[in-house]
């Protein structure tokens, strides 16, 4: 999104992390996995499941208004996995975008109250939407086949997913991506197959740009996901649909792939209807 701040390797604000990590190292805790909801199950053979493992954080690489991207490495005797960590700031802290065209109704009217106020405690409870959103859209898509990072876990106002990247830096955004020649045709047809998947299973980004979708080993995938909205439940699911294509389109017609806004939100709404 284009007001977050994008920390890479070559930023001077960038934190980088060893390889290796010390046993001895008072900073490494128990893994977080037992004790948090899941994701799809089974989970991809790499993912480390088991309460043996331990953990450590390696530092930030996003930071947003409402919640920062930490790096965290978990560990099995020789078994290894880097995920990114999403967390929600506290009410005192947490500056939510104008969210009124996502907001969801829970049925509960003081709840929905307090959303639409803005209270301390209504903030609490967009969070815990937006997470639980978040995280039940990435299953879903993940599982329905859809380039996404595989949510591993939720915990609270955590998610932890997939970390795209490796020991070197974080796979860049595809608006800071530097493409080969040819490559943006490529990229641009991943982003309407899963423009198509997501909407085929209900799902309509709502704020798809260049800045949430990253590119890695020439492979395109989606993210950030807690706005989400069933394109034809959502009152505005439609529109915001044709939103997410005009700046699909947008982003390719810059780099020279020839595509019309129109006919491309027809093609992506024929599998809906």
């Amino acid at each position: 999104m284009p007001d977050e701040s994008v920390l890479d390797p070559h930023s001077p604000t960038f934190i980088p992390f060893v390889p290796d990590w010390d046993e001895s190292d008072p900073d490494i805790s128990q893994s977080t996995y037992f004790g948090a909801e899941h994701g799809p199950q089974p989970p991809p053979e790499w993912v480390i499941t088991e309460d043996a493992a331990h953990q450590i954080e390696r530092g930030v690489l996003k930071t947003g208004k409402e919640a920062d991207v930490h790096l965290v490495e978990r560990r099995l005797g020789e078994q290894r996995n880097l995920l990114a960590a999403k967390r929600y700031r506290s009410a005192v802290h947490r500056q939510f975008r104008d969210d009124s065209h996502y907001r969801r109704r829970t049925g509960n009217r003081r709840t929905d109250l307090a959303i639409n106020k803005g209270t301390r405690a209504g903030m609490g409870f967009r969070a815990e939407q937006w997470v639980a959103n978040e995280f039940d859209v990435l299953g879903r898509l993940w599982s329905a086949g859809v380039s996404v990072p595989y949510p591993v876990q939720r915990s609270g106002s955590e998610l932890m997913v997939e970390y795209l990247g490796d020991d070197d830096g974080a796979a860049p955004r595809l608006v800071h991506a530097k493409l080969a020649d040819g490559q943006a045709p490529d990229l641009f047809a991943q982003a309407v197959v899963a423009l198509r998947l997501c909407a085929a299973h209900g799902v309509v980004h709502g704020d798809l740009s260049p800045y949430n979708m990253l590119v890695w080993d020439g492979r395109l995938f989606l993210i950030d996901f807690p706005q989400a909205v069933d394109p034809i439940a959502h009152p505005e699911g439609l529109r915001l649909l044709q939103r997410d294509v005009t700046n699909l389109c947008d982003w390719g017609r810059r780099h020279g792939v020839a595509c019309d806004p129109g006919e491309l939100c027809a093609e992506v709404m024929a599998v809906i209807f």
